[in-house]
C-alpha cells in the first residue's frame, strides 16, 4: 500500500511538473508571438581586451550574438553589416562614430541603425562605427588617441552621448565577459564576487538571452524604463559633480585634438525615453542642461536631439526598443541619423 501510495505521489509531482512546463512553453510561445520584447545579453566573442589602450572593444571580423540578434564587425573591431562595405576601398574620407551600446545599436539591423543610415546618406564617406556596448567617455577618448593618428581619412567626428556615459559601470558587465572567457576572475570585492560566481547571476545571464517571456515579467514587474531613469538622474546630482566634470574634460579633449586637425566634432546628447515621455517634468530637464552648459564652458557645442522626437500621434515607447529606457528602435534610429546628417551638413 505504502509503494503504491508513493508511486501516485511521485506521478502527481512529475505531472504537475509536465503542466508546469507546457504552460511555461505556451506562455513564452505567446510573448514572442505578441509582444515586441527583445532578448538581452552579448555572446563572449564579441569582445576583446584592451582594444584601444585600457579599454576593451569589440572583436575585429567576427559574427556574434547581440540582444538576440547576430551582428558582425570588420578588421577594426566596428560594426558593419553582413560581408562588410567592400565599396568603402575606394571612398577617400571618413566619419568616425564615438558611442555606447545606443550607437552599436543591439537588436536593430545594422542598416537601420543611424551608422548604417548615414552610410545611405553620405554614401561618398566611410562611416566607422566604433561604438562598443560599455564604453563611457574615457573610452571615446581612448579610441580617438589610438584610431585617428593611423588614419587620417577621417574628417568629421560624431560622439553620441548616453546619460549613463558619465559611469563606467555598465563597462563591468564587459569586464565579466572577459573575465570569464580567459579564465582570469580576480575578487574584486563581495558585490563583484556574488555577481560572477551565484547560480542566481548565472540563471538570470542565461534567462534573459534566451527567455522573451522572462523578461517580460522581469519588465513588467520591475518597471525597467522608470527604475533606469532613476539610476541615472543621481549621476548628475551636485554630489556627483565631480564625475559629470570629468566626463565634460574627456571630450574637451577630444575636440582640443580634433581641433589641432581642422576635424569638427559633432555631440549629440542621446535622451531616456523616460525624457520624452515626461518633458514637463523638472527633473528631466537636468542632464542634458547641465551637460550643454559645461560643454559650452568648455568651448563645445552639443545638441539637444529631443525636440525632434516630437511627432505627433507618436508615443514615447515609439522611439526605443520594447520596455527600453534608452536603446532605440529603429524609427528612433532615423531621427537620431537626421539630427546627425543635418549637423554635418552644416
Amino acid at each position: 500500500m505504502a509503494l503504491r501510495r508513493g508511486g501516485a505521489e511521485s506521478l502527481l509531482v512529475l505531472g504537475s511538473l509536465l503542466c508546469l512546463l507546457l504552460i511555461g512553453g505556451i506562455a513564452e510561445i505567446a510573448v514572442r508571438t505578441f509582444s515586441a520584447v527583445d532578448l538581452l545579453g552579448n555572446s563572449r566573442n564579441l569582445f576583446v581586451a584592451q582594444a584601444y589602450g585600457t579599454s576593451n572593444g569589440n572583436a575585429p571580423n567576427v559574427e556574434a550574438s547581440s540582444f538576440g540578434r547576430l551582428v558582425y564587425t570588420d578588421e577594426h573591431g566596428f560594426r558593419v553589416p553582413k560581408g562588410g562595405v567592400p565599396e568603402d576601398a575606394g571612398k577617400p574620407e571618413a566619419i568616425l562614430i564615438l558611442g555606447d551600446s545606443v550607437g552599436f545599436g543591439p537588436a536593430i539591423e545594422e542598416s537601420d541603425t543611424f551608422a548604417g543610415l548615414l552610410r545611405t546618406r553620405f554614401v561618398d564617406r566611410r562611416i566607422y562605427n566604433s561604438s562598443v556596448i560599455g564604453y563611457s567617455t574615457s573610452d571615446y577618448r581612448n579610441v580617438v588617441d589610438a584610431f585617428l593618428p593611423r588614419h587620417p581619412e577621417v574628417k568629421a567626428v560624431v560622439l553620441v552621448y548616453c546619460l549613463n556615459d558619465v559611469s563606467s559601470a555598465s563597462a563591468q558587465h564587459i569586464d565579466r565577459y572577459l573575465k570569464n572567457k580567459t579564465g582570469n576572475v580576480p575578487k574584486l570585492n563581495l558585490t563583484e564576487t556574488l555577481r560572477s560566481f551565484t547560480l542566481l547571476s548565472d540563471a538570470n545571464d542565461f534567462l534573459r538571452s534566451r527567455s522573451k517571456l522572462y523578461l517580460f515579467l522581469r519588465h513588467r514587474l520591475l518597471g525597467t524604463q522608470m527604475r533606469d531613469w532613476k539610476a541615472v538622474l543621481p549621476l548628475y546630482s551636485e554630489g556627483r559633480a565631480a564625475d559629470v566634470e570629468q566626463s565634460v574634460r574627456d571630450i574637451a579633449e577630444i575636440a582640443a585634438v580634433l581641433k589641432g586637425r581642422g576635424i569638427p566634432l559633432v555631440v549629440v546628447l542621446s535622451p531616456f525615453e523616460y525624457q520624452l515621455r515626461n518633458p514637463g517634468d523638472p527633473e528631466t530637464q537636468i542632464p542634458q542642461r547641465r551637460l550643454a552648459d559645461l560643454l559650452s564652458r568648455a568651448g563645445v557645442d552639443s545638441i539637444d536631439p529631443r525636440p525632434n522626437f516630437d511627432d505627433a500621434g507618436r508615443r514615447s515607447t515609439d522611439y526605443f526598443l520594447a520596455y527600453d529606457p534608452m536603446h532605440f528602435s529603429a524609427l528612433g534610429h532615423r531621427v537620431i541619423a537626421n539630427v546627425i546628417a543635418k549637423a554635418l551638413e552644416r
